[in-house]
């Protein structure tokens, strides 16, 4: 029995979705610290200007550490930004007008926190992706866990060449850019459907 443990993310890449969908027990780490310039916070997605970095902007200067309190600082407007940027970069990709009805109320809907907001967006995309496994959050935190493979400081913004069989699908401004690897997973939905690889 394959089972993997996550930490929670927004828009997370193509990469973090294929290892969830190869595992038989999926767990999401629900009780870590939060950590900065991490996927729980921000996704990456190709525009005609190249990659762009949407990032959730938290409460600063709170006494909350664990990632279930962290607060999102909806004193920005940075639901309505990130949509527009969305639209923007996938409105003539052939399966977004597909889907926009189904990722808009993410951006028009106000979650307090961080945790919940990432979490009603993965399930949706597990359904979306057909990852029909185990899913279950975790109630304390441990360092190491035996027996269940530890992806939750693999995913990082740094490093988005992860060991996932290479993946290539045409990207909208394939025309301007090289194709970038492990981007947010909507960038593979928008251009290429449900047609999940494996």
């Amino acid at each position: 029995m394959i089972q993997k443990l996550f930490s929670i993310a927004y828009l997370p890449p193509i990469d973090y979705l294929l290892e969830m969908k190869n595992a038989d027990v999926v767990f999401v780490e629900a009780d870590e610290n939060y950590q900065k310039q991490t996927y729980r916070n921000r996704a990456t997605i190709l525009t005609g200007n190249g990659l762009q970095d949407l990032i959730i902007p938290v409460v600063r200067n709170s006494t909350a550490k664990k990632i279930k309190e962290i607060q999102i600082d909806n004193s920005a407007a940075w639901q309505r930004n990130h949509w527009k940027t969305i639209e923007s970069a996938y409105n003539n990709s052939p399966f977004f007008l597909y889907y926009r009805d189904l990722f808009e109320p993410f951006f028009q809907k106000k979650h307090t926190f961080l945790f919940d907001f990432n979490l009603d967006l993965l399930l949706m995309l597990k359904k979306l992706f057909a990852i029909t496994n185990s899913f279950s959050l975790t109630k304390d935190f441990a360092e190491k866990i035996e027996n269940i493979e530890d992806f939750r400081e693999y995913f990082l913004p740094k490093n988005r060449i992860f060991r996932q069989k290479k993946i290539e699908y045409r990207q909208v401004f394939a025309e301007k850019f090289d194709f970038m690897k492990n981007i947010a997973c909507i960038d593979y939905l928008f251009t290429t459907g449900t047609e999940f690889l494996t």
